[in-house]
């Protein structure tokens, strides 16, 4: 049997197979664009009737929530018209024990900013022990159920927030941050 070699594509044929390719990416494009990308929204938060979204996104509105603390608690939709600075800590995590000074530092440099440090369920002796050896005078938060640990959808710790005034998530920290990082964050919003 003599050996089969392959016919060329000519050149036509070629032209008419990049010819299809094209027709058939743009055909692909043009649905893409009509029919739209999902919003991040649709499936980590919500995208209200007025068009508002909440979602633990920058842009977006954060999520609320009303928590005990370790002297009341507090309820982050009656803060609105205050910036917020939101950090997710733990006792365990190293990084946090680098930056709980440096929140500390923001606190107490600027009181308009509320500081809301939300612990991740560890027993209450452990933090208790954690805010007096950091001499922590801020907002301690007690997410038993992590149940706003799930609704930011965090991915670690520690993890920072920071709130305009109207509520909205303008920065987002993952890992230890510094008071100078979220001075700079907050400026549009400090008072003189």
């Amino acid at each position: 049997m003599p050996p089969q070699t392959e016919t060329p594509v000519s050149s036509p044929n070629r032209s008419m197979l990049w010819l299809g390719a094209v027709a058939c990416f743009a055909v692909a494009l043009t649905l893409l664009i009509a029919a739209g990308l999902p919003q991040r929204a649709a499936y980590s938060g919500q995208i209200l009737p007025d068009g508002r979204i909440i979602a633990p996104e920058i842009g977006a509105t954060a999520p609320t929530w009303l928590a005990p603390t370790l002297d009341g608690s507090v309820d982050l939709a009656q803060l609105r018209g205050t910036p917020v600075v939101i950090n997710f800590w733990a006792t365990w995590c190293v990084p946090c024990r680098v930056e709980m000074p440096e929140l500390q530092a923001l606190h107490q440099a600027h009181p308009d900013v509320r500081v809301l440090a939300v612990n991740l369920g560890e027993p209450l002796g452990l933090i208790v022990d954690w805010v007096t050896h950091f001499e922590l005078t801020f907002d301690i938060v007690l997410d038993a159920e992590q149940s706003i640990a799930s609704a930011y959808r965090l991915r670690g710790q520690p993890s920072t927030y920071v709130l305009s005034p109207d509520g909205i998530i303008t920065n987002i920290f993952y890992g230890p941050t510094t008071q100078q990082s979220l001075e700079a964050a907050l400026e549009p919003f400090l008072r003189g």
